[in-house]
């Protein structure tokens, strides 16, 4: 393991970034479900090797240029494949928001707690050259390493802008029209789109920043957008079942799976059986 500590803290709009080390790391077979305090963000970049993340209950590849991020809130663990070990970039940083300090882009960096996809080289590129930098300090590293921090910090807040809509109130101010309105959109997406529904896509469709988002679903739902979205891919998967002759493969296709395992283990761990199992009982 290769572990840079950083001392010092710097501003981006209303964020006070205090950045605390980058780390590069190839992770133990099993690393146990935990979560961060309320304004720590880790950014985790898969260099190579294989495995799995489990983020609030549901499990998700990992492959080389897997990009991960875990913000305040969000239980995850991780398992590295023993015969193809993870090796990872992590930054772990502390991020507080200043609601006071009025609208900006960079809020949204903020107000995303999770966010998963390709790297795509935006990333990677900037974690390679703050380590470097760190490995051979220099007169001026830190001025250099707050320099990366802020592209970085930038290139995500872009990233997720692809995926999600800018807040247009204030998180305090949820339009009126929520139990109403926003209600059928909600049950819209999940019902629709449960295939590649991501948080930031629904925040988007309804107009709210992510945060505004979780809180809504957990007001009117009593459940989080991740077991909302496993609820409505069990209940196609259970009609699937019920109605077709689909392979529990092809029906964990359908629904957004990579894997006939992750499938199998969502529904077993929802419904308290196998599909298959479930598709026997109703012959």
């Amino acid at each position: 393991m290769e572990t840079y500590e950083f001392s010092d803290s710097f501003e981006l709009g209303p964020l006070l970034i205090a950045p605390v080390h980058v780390r590069i790391e190839q992770l133990q077979p099993i690393i146990a479900a935990h979560r961060h305090s309320n304004t720590s963000y880790e950014i985790h970049y898969t260099e190579r090797g294989r495995g799995l993340v489990t983020i609030d209950g549901i499990r998700r590849s990992v492959e080389p240029d897997t990009l991960y991020i875990t913000g305040p809130g969000i239980v995850h663990a991780q398992r590295s494949d023993p015969a193809n070990p993870v090796t990872e970039y992590c930054l772990y940083l502390n991020c507080e928001y200043d609601a006071r300090s009025g609208s900006s882009p960079f809020a949204l960096f903020a107000d995303t707690p999770f966010w998963m996809g390709e790297d795509g080289g935006r990333i990677f590129p900037l974690l390679v050259r703050l380590v470097e930098e760190n490995r051979h300090p220099q007169p001026g590293s830190w001025e250099m390493s707050e320099a990366l921090l802020r592209q970085i910090i930038v290139t995500l807040t872009r990233m997720y802008g692809q995926d999600v809509a800018p807040a247009q109130a204030a998180e305090s101010r949820v339009p009126a029209l929520t139990r109403a309105g926003l209600m059928p959109v909600i049950e819209d997406a999940f019902f629709y789109r449960y295939r590649t529904l991501t948080l930031g896509e629904l925040a988007g469709l309804l107009n709210l920043s992510v945060r505004q988002t979780q809180r809504l679903l957990q007001n009117n739902f009593g459940k989080s957008f991740s077991q909302k979205l496993t609820e409505a891919r069990m209940a196609a998967a259970s009609q699937y079942l019920i109605h077709t002759e689909l392979s529990v493969t092809e029906i964990g296709e359908r629904l957004g799976f990579s894997s006939i395992e992750h499938f199998s283990s969502a529904f077993r761990r929802f419904v308290g059986c196998s599909p298959t199992q479930y598709r026997k009982g109703l012959k």
